[in-house]
């Protein structure tokens, strides 16, 4: 509806008990915005009911992405072997002790890219996250 067709004479009308003090803090909103009770009210309960729609959409998509069942397989005695190495490779390598600046003595080169400290574990961590997601959900190429 444009501005041009409203008519607040013919407009829905909705009588709100207010609690103590809510009238007055509306009218203050209004004031300092130089705006009507009104359209602060609206403004308001707009803007609840849109929260509302958007908590939805989120919980929908957080319940879509969860319903990949969770892997209850053994993990076989020489995958978990592996990871332990894995795990011991990494960390003596991260020991202060054997590396003198942590930030730049130990390093990785991906696509160009050079990635030490922080960034080379946000750089091994989304790899491996997306290893995961790939095995969970192989793509049709």
């Amino acid at each position: 509806m444009s501005a041009t067709d409203y008519n607040s004479r013919t407009a829905d009308k909705f009588v709100v008990r207010l609690p103590d003090g809510l009238r007055a803090d509306i009218e203050a909103a209004a004031n300092a915005g130089d705006r009507s009770m009104n359209s602060v009210f609206i403004q308001a309960v707009r803007q609840y009911l849109d929260g509302q729609n958007r908590q939805q959409i989120l919980l929908d998509a957080l319940a879509n992405t969860v319903t990949t069942p969770i892997s209850t397989e053994i993990m076989h005695i020489d995958a978990r072997v592996q990871m332990v190495m894995n795990s011991a490779r990494y960390e003596w390598l991260r020991d202060r002790g054997r590396v003198s600046n942590i930030n730049s003595d130990l390093c990785a080169v991906s696509d160009g890219t050079v990635y030490f400290g922080q960034d080379l574990d946000q750089n091994v961590d989304d790899a491996i996250r997306l290893a995961r997601l790939e095995e969970l959900h192989p793509c049709a190429d």
